[in-house]
């Protein structure tokens, strides 16, 4: 369901902006096709935004220029051929279509692509959010107690009815605890390996 979210919200973003395109003179039937066109923007923007990083200010801002600049020029493009497909398959000519002068402003597109990204980016933040990850476990090597970060943890190995906790500084910890124990206990960053 998490990999379909996309898919879902900017599906939900579709009726917004056709409402919105129907108060500019639309019909249903047109402005829902228009809105449809603003679904390529969507995407573009949902995938490439967030690689865009701005530890070099300089570069992360050409990127999101380019970004910035590319989605807009896709967006008029696709609502101009659009605009005329209308214009043009009508059963009659119809000279009354034209595109509003609301919808020829770059600002405008970018507020609405922005006014239909964020919220899906938020709710898909929100969604995706997981546990805080225990920053320690505990258990019991030779006899002894043994509270290990789970930073400090490389690998473990099951060895017949022993599991070895291998750390990044080269210690090796022996403890009964089972496999299948440590994977319950462990986060997503560990990955179960059979031997087979």
């Amino acid at each position: 369901m998490k990999r379909l979210f996309p898919l879902f919200s900017a599906l939900a973003a579709v009726p917004f902006v056709a409402l919105l395109l129907v108060s500019l003179g639309y019909t249903l039937g047109e402005a829902s096709l228009l809105a449809v066109m603003f679904l390529p923007g969507l995407f573009a923007f949902r995938h490439f935004l967030p690689q865009i990083r701005f530890a070099e200010r300089r570069r992360g801002a050409l990127q999101l220029f380019y970004l910035t600049g590319a989605v807009l020029t896709f967006e008029y493009v696709a609502l101009m051929l659009t605009n005329y497909y209308l214009r043009y398959n009508a059963s009659v000519w119809r000279y009354d279509i034209t595109m509003p002068d609301l919808l020829q402003n770059p600002l405008f597109i970018l507020l609405l692509l922005a006014a239909c990204a964020l919220p899906m980016h938020w709710i898909e933040r929100r969604c995706n959010t997981q546990p805080a990850r225990d920053r320690y476990v505990e258990f019991i090597s030779d006899r002894r107690r043994v509270r290990l970060e789970t930073e400090r943890i490389s690998y473990l190995e099951s060895n017949d009815s022993e599991v070895w906790i291998h750390t990044s500084t080269g210690e090796s910890l022996r403890t009964k605890t089972k496999i299948s124990q440590w994977e319950q206990q462990l986060d997503d960053r560990f990955l179960r390996i059979h031997r087979s």
